[in-house]
């Protein structure tokens, strides 16, 4: 019978043994020459241009937090920990349980990691340690981009997108119930001892009751923020009535703010896992706990700015992120600024669409809606003929009609005087109609109540077209009107156009393809520094298919 050679399978066929060549797959064969890691994956692996990019950046943020005095015990090699991380959010990991997994099952994460084994409480004190340098990888990542020729910033678009919290919405609590949640813990914690230790004193308090502690602390932060926020309105409103004081040179007449007059028709709500996060409507789901991320990106989809705010309203970030974008840009090296900025109508405002921001503005704007005023019903316009007719006076009518009599005269010269009924306002004043009204105004040649009473708009409207006249801001009509006209030029079409192409594909890729919806981290400051980091991933990913192409 014939046999097949060592190496090689016996196949029966037929009634005869014949060799097949087989490769051999025996376990325990020892590597001939000691083996390199960078021979188990291919050369144009995305885990070698992650090493590649890590080898070009300045890491002495990261090397600046160690003893350099070499004492102590060894630690990974910073540039090891974040070659794994930045191929962790290239891929759409952040467990740091599952990359410790990988590390032991991937072959592109032993790779990175050199064959070497960093559990996960390893990995989630490198990123919670050194935060804020790779919050600061986002502007060198960017720079290599630009380097590459991909930063094209002739329009730059703006917009946000809504992320959860690693928090609940039911853990949402006020003043009150925060309070209360304190003092009930501490009773059951003492509860706890008593059963336990009786009168007997114990050093410490046993393992089942030791996590109480870090809760009492986040309850105590969120009240901490609670104050914090009411501060930041007491302030706000100070700084606020200071700059006007200051543009209009005199001192604003009413009282002034205090600390305690915040009114608001729902009390604060802090949370009790992460204080920073807020209650945000999202059209898709109701409301979420979450963070409303602010990002900038150019019409090849590189992101030039990213930052978290807690607001949902996106018109207050308009202007920080116009500042962003031309400060980030200027520090990867990127000469020539940026053309136009792009937004839709959830920034529009008046001082957004004129302040200068270094380059042109194309905002959506939004149509300011006019309702039909309400008529006095009967029971007013009887007390208010008698008045006409002289049956009863201002100050008996407002008696009892409970309102003022200042109110009671000018309903009564509306309603009955020479001319009848005004008509009601169903548009905005053109500016050819109220511009002599309110010059009239500037040179006190009427006051704010016939103004108001002859163009039949409110007080702050009167005090915006003041304004205007004055030279200290663009009434709010007018910029609308002239950012209409910018829009409908075919040049200012064709340019805003380019802002669903260059910031949504954006958020489809962070969203959808690299599945990240909701942060893992807790705290503004971490969620900054983290979506900073999905940021650079994202810009690294494009630069990556750039260099293939």
């Amino acid at each position: 019978m014939n046999r097949a050679p060592s190496g090689l399978g016996d196949v029966v066929a037929g009634g005869w043994i014949m060799a097949v060549n087989v490769r051999s797959g025996d376990l325990d064969q020892l590597y001939l020459m000691p083996p390199s890691v960078r021979d188990w994956l291919p050369e144009d692996h995305l885990a070698f241009f992650v090493l590649d990019v890590v080898s070009e950046l300045d890491l002495a943020g990261f090397y600046g937090s160690y003893r350099a005095d070499g004492r102590g015990g060894a630690v990974y090699d910073p540039a090891l920990m974040l070659a794994v991380l930045l191929y962790a959010y290239c891929t759409g990991e952040r467990s740091s349980r599952r990359i410790e997994q990988r590390l032991v099952e991937d072959v592109a994460y032993r790779v990175l990691a050199a064959n070497q084994t960093p559990d996960h409480a390893t990995l989630a004190r490198f990123r919670r340690r050194h935060q804020d340098a790779i919050a600061a990888l986002f502007g060198q990542v960017l720079g290599l981009c630009g380097k590459a020729g991909l930063v094209d910033a002739g329009v730059v678009s703006i917009d946000g997108t809504k992320m959860s919290a690693d928090a609940s919405f039911f853990a949402n609590r006020t003043r009150e119930d925060l309070a209360a949640e304190i003092l009930r813990e501490a009773e059951e914690t003492d509860a706890a001892e008593d059963d336990l230790l009786g009168d007997a004193r114990g050093d410490e308090l046993p393992e089942p009751w030791a996590g109480s502690r870090d809760r009492r602390e986040r309850i105590r932060a969120a009240l901490d923020e609670l104050e914090r926020e009411k501060a930041r309105d007491y302030e706000s409103r100070v700084a606020e009535r200071a700059r006007k004081e200051r543009e209009s040179g005199k001192q604003l007449t009413g009282p002034k703010p205090k600390p305690d007059t915040a009114r608001r028709a729902k009390p604060r709500r802090a949370n009790t896992t992460d204080p920073h996060s807020r209650i945000i409507p999202n059209t898709a789901h109701g409301v979420m706990q979450g963070y409303n991320a602010q990002t900038a990106a150019t019409t090849k989809q590189i992101v030039v700015a990213a930052e978290i705010t807690v607001t949902t309203n996106d018109q207050p970030h308009f202007i920080p992120m116009a500042a962003a974008v031309s400060e980030n840009l200027a520090e990867a090296g990127h000469a020539g600024g940026v053309g136009v900025f792009v937004a839709d109508a959830g920034y529009w405002t008046a001082a957004n669409g004129t302040t200068d921001v270094g380059a042109d503005v194309l905002i959506a704007t939004k149509k300011p809606a006019w309702h039909q005023p309400d008529r006095p019903d009967d029971h007013k316009l009887t007390i208010l003929a008698k008045v006409n007719r002289g049956e009863l006076s201002q100050r008996q009518a407002g008696e009892i009609l409970c309102v003022s009599y200042t109110w009671v005269g000018d309903m009564t010269k509306r309603y009955f005087g020479k001319e009848g009924p005004h008509a009601a306002r169903t548009a905005e004043p053109d500016p050819s109609e109220w511009i002599p009204v309110i010059e009239r105004l500037a040179r006190g040649e009427i006051t704010k109540r016939v103004a108001r009473g002859e163009l039949m708009v409110s007080d702050t409207r009167i005090n915006s077209m003041l304004a205007h006249i004055r030279g200290q801001a663009v009434e709010p009509s007018i910029a609308r009107r002239q950012m209409d006209d910018k829009l409908a030029d075919p040049r200012g079409a064709d340019l805003y156009r380019k802002r669903q192409h260059s910031i949504e594909p954006v958020f489809g890729n962070i969203k959808n393809n690299l599945g990240y919806r909701r942060f893992t981290r807790r705290g503004i400051d971490a969620v900054q520094s983290e979506w900073r980091l999905i940021c650079a991933a994202h810009n690294l990913l494009k630069l990556r298919t750039a260099s293939l192409a």
